[in-house]
């Protein structure tokens, strides 16, 4: 496994990223498009500004292993409209370019999400499904898989096992996955280490995520100090063979200057102690 520098953690700029990677030991990163600026005047980055984005990164040897687009107008993605279809062409040109360069995941968030009633549930689902359907067909023509993340912020209704399963197994093109964000799952009433094997096939990146549930609010920690049991997890997921990236997520805030630099050398040191124990034990 790798241990993943998250988008916007510590920096949106590559060279300072490429440094504090070097410096606690990260050997991939997940980079937003909006890092380029002609990107974000166009809407969607080209294969050769990626290709271009990725060399430093590259020479430091260190892999890009997701890629976020610019926007995620998400609702916009399921409009049966001229402007539907234009913010989904956007995205599928994020496809498109990050599997030229190489670059093997594009993340997103669920487009529907925030069902008032069973009805409209049915009907997001059913929406859902068609969007899932064809972003998969253009990612798979792309060579690149699809992340989704639990939905953000929480007060729309995370995603938890239940969802992710439904929407597998209505769209169960291999490139259809997640972001298995261990916060997420418990804070969705989900044992963590008891939902990941189920999910092992479908997991293409890692949220290393440690939380205290409070009935009126839920406290971010640092792993290992929480309820999550990450090291568990870790554990379950070598034994199942994932090999792909971890990544130090919705840490606590500190105090003071350089509080997120401090925050993710904590959690990265740990994933690192973590990763070094299994490894002693094969």
């Amino acid at each position: 496994m790798k241990i993943c520098l998250r988008t916007h953690m510590v920096s949106d700029d590559p060279s300072e990223r490429i440094r504090y990677c070097q410096s606690v030991g990260a050997t991939a990163v997940q980079e937003a498009s909006r890092s380029i600026p002609s990107a974000v005047e166009r809407g969607f980055p080209t294969a050769n500004e990626l290709r271009e984005y990725r060399k430093p990164f590259d020479d430091a040897g260190i892999e890009i292993i997701g890629l976020e687009p610019v926007k995620e107008p998400v609702r916009a993605w399921c409009e049966p409209t001229p402007a539907g279809q234009a913010a989904f062409d956007v995205f599928a040109r994020h496809l498109s370019a990050a599997g030229e360069a190489g670059i093997p995941v594009v993340t997103l968030h669920p487009p529907l999400d925030d069902a008032k009633s069973a009805l409209e549930a049915a009907e997001q689902f059913r929406r859902n499904v068609e969007f899932y359907q064809r972003a998969c067909e253009r990612a798979h023509l792309a060579g690149v898989k699809l992340a989704t993340h639990s939905p953000w912020p929480p007060a729309k209704g995370l995603w938890g096992a239940n969802e992710f399963k439904s929407i597998f197994e209505a769209v169960p093109a291999p490139e259809n996955g997640m972001i298995f964000c261990f916060g997420c799952m418990a804070i969705s009433g989900y044992d963590v280490c008891e939902v990941v094997r189920p999910f092992v096939d479908r997991i293409f990146f890692v949220h290393v995520r440690d939380v205290i549930i409070h009935s009126d609010h839920v406290d971010e920690v640092f792993p290992g100090t929480g309820q999550v049991k990450p090291a568990a997890a870790l554990r379950i997921l070598q034994q199942v063979g994932y090999h792909g990236a971890i990544a130090p997520e919705h840490l606590p805030r500190l105090p003071g200057e350089k509080r997120n630099e401090i925050s993710m050398a904590w959690a990265a040191g740990y994933c690192r102690a973590v990763l070094n124990q299994l490894e002693d034990r094969e």
